[in-house]
C-alpha cells in the first residue's frame, strides 16, 4: 500500500514514469476502494501547495483520460541540449564563456502544440493549470498549453509566455507557472502585466482577472520583476506569504526567497505600498529609487535609497555585489547558475565582496574570491565543496 501511495505522490509532482502509471492504473482498476483512496491523497497534497484549489474528482478523470488514451498516442523521441552558462567578475574584468553541455531524452506526447513530458525536466518550464495537469516546456520552443477541454491557457512564443483570458468559468482558475534555477522568463499576464521571472521562482495568478474583484492578486515565490498596467479601479496586489506588495500600475521589482532571511522590494518607477498583514502600523510606501527591506527574524520594515541597477541586474543576466558576504553570494551564486555550494572555510564566509558578475565559468568565479581569500575547492557535476 505504500508503494501506492508514492506512486501517487510522484504522479502529483509530476514526477511519475510511464511504467508507474500502468502499475496505478493498474491497482485502480483492481478494487473500487482504491479510486476513493487516490482522491483522498488528491485532497491531502493539494492541502500543501499553498492555496492551490483543484478538485479531486476532476483530477482523477484527468488521470484516468491520459491513460486510456495511451494505445493511440504516438511516442517521438527527441534529444535536448542543456546548456548552463557560468558567470563571474567580483575585482575586475575578465571575459570568457563556458558551457555544460549535457544529452539526454525526454518522451513528448504527440499533440501538436502542447510539450508535455512524463516526468519532471529541472531544466523546463512548469506550468500547473487549476485541474491539477502540469505541463513543461522547452525554453527554446514554440507551443501552446490547453485545458482538457482543448481551450488555450497559455501560448510561448521565443522570449515569453502570453496567459489567454478566459472568461469560460464563473470561478476564479488560478495558473502557477515556476522557472527553474539557471534560468529566467517573461510572461505577459491576461490584463497586459509584464512578470519577469528570476531563477528557482514562482508565480501563481488568476488566468483572467475578473473586472468584479476588488483586487488583482497574484502570489510570489522568489525573485520578479513587475511592469503592472495602470487600472485605478482594480490595484495590483503581490503576496509573499511575508509582505504584501500594492500598486496601480509602476515597475518594481520583489526578491522573497524563502531562505533568505528579507524580503526587498526594490521601486524603479511609480509608487507601492509595502503592508505587512500582520501589523498595519508597519506599511510603507515607496518612492522611486528606494526600497522596502523586512527582516523575517527580526519583523522589522524599513526603507533606504538604493541603486535600482543593483537590484534589477538579473535581468542582464549579470550579479552586481555590494558589500555582500560571501555566503550571501553563494545564494545568488546557486540560483542563478544552478549549482550547489558548501563551504566550511568560516573566514571566506564571513568576508565581504563588492563587485560585478559578468560572463565566465564557476573555476574563473571561485579563483577570482581565492585572490582575496585564500582556500581549495573540489567541483563534482554541479556540487561545489571549500575547503579552508
Amino acid at each position: 500500500m505504500n508503494n501506492y501511495l508514492t506512486i501517487i505522490k510522484k504522479y502529483l509532482e509530476g514526477e511519475i514514469s510511464l511504467l508507474e502509471k500502468e502499475k496505478l492504473k493498474q491497482w485502480l482498476e483492481d478494487d473500487a476502494a482504491n479510486e476513493t483512496i487516490f482522491k483522498e491523497e488528491i485532497k491531502n497534497w493539494c492541502a500543501t501547495q499553498k492555496g492551490m484549489q483543484v478538485k479531486p474528482d476532476k483530477a482523477y478523470e484527468r488521470f484516468v483520460g491520459v491513460i486510456a488514451q495511451k494505445e493511440t498516442k504516438v511516442i517521438s523521441f527527441k534529444p535536448w541540449i542543456k546548456m548552463i552558462t557560468y558567470a563571474a567578475v567580483v575585482t575586475g574584468v575578465l571575459f570568457g564563456v563556458y558551457y555544460y553541455t549535457v544529452t539526454n531524452e525526454s518522451l513528448f506526447k504527440s499533440s501538436p502544440n502542447v510539450v508535455e513530458v512524463d516526468y519532471e525536466s529541472l531544466d523546463k518550464i512548469k506550468i500547473v493549470q487549476a485541474d491539477g495537469t502540469i505541463t513543461y516546456m522547452d525554453f527554446e520552443d514554440t507551443g501552446n498549453v490547453v485545458d482538457p477541454k482543448g481551450n488555450l491557457v497559455v501560448k510561448k512564443e521565443q522570449d515569453q509566455l502570453i496567459v489567454q483570458s478566459s472568461t469560460a468559468s464563473s470561478k476564479t482558475e488560478y495558473l502557477e507557472i515556476s522557472i527553474p534555477k539557471g534560468k529566467l522568463f517573461q510572461l505577459s499576464l491576461s490584463d497586459g502585466t509584464k512578470v519577469w521571472l528570476n531563477a528557482a521562482s514562482t508565480l501563481r495568478f488568476p488566468q483572467h482577472f475578473d473586472a468584479t474583484d476588488k483586487n488583482r492578486l497574484v502570489h510570489l515565490e522568489g525573485e520578479a520583476f513587475f511592469d503592472v498596467t495602470t487600472n485605478k479601479e482594480q490595484p495590483f496586489i503581490v503576496k509573499t506569504g511575508v509582505v504584501d506588495v500594492e500598486v496601480l500600475g509602476t515597475q518594481f521589482n520583489i526578491s522573497s526567497y524563502s531562505e533568505d532571511s528579507t524580503v526587498k522590494t526594490t521601486l524603479v518607477e511609480g509608487a507601492v505600498a509595502v503592508n505587512d498583514p500582520s501589523n498595519v502600523a508597519k506599511n510603507l510606501r515607496l518612492t522611486p529609487n528606494h526600497q522596502a527591506i523586512y527582516s523575517k527574524e527580526n519583523k522589522v520594515l524599513q526603507q533606504k535609497k538604493v541603486n535600482t541597477a543593483l537590484f534589477t541586474s538579473w535581468m542582464y543576466r549579470k550579479i552586481i555585489l555590494q558589500n555582500e558576504s560571501f555566503t550571501e553570494v553563494c545564494k545568488r551564486i546557486e540560483r542563478t547558475y544552478d549549482v550547489e555550494i558548501t563551504s566550511t572555510n568560516e573566514k571566506l564566509n564571513n568576508t565581504r565582496f563588492t563587485g560585478e558578475f559578468d560572463i565566465e565559468n564557476v573555476r574563473q568565479i571561485l579563483n577570482v574570491f581565492s585572490e582575496t581569500i585564500a582556500f581549495t575547492y573540489t567541483i563534482k557535476d554541479k556540487k561545489i565543496t571549500i575547503n579552508p
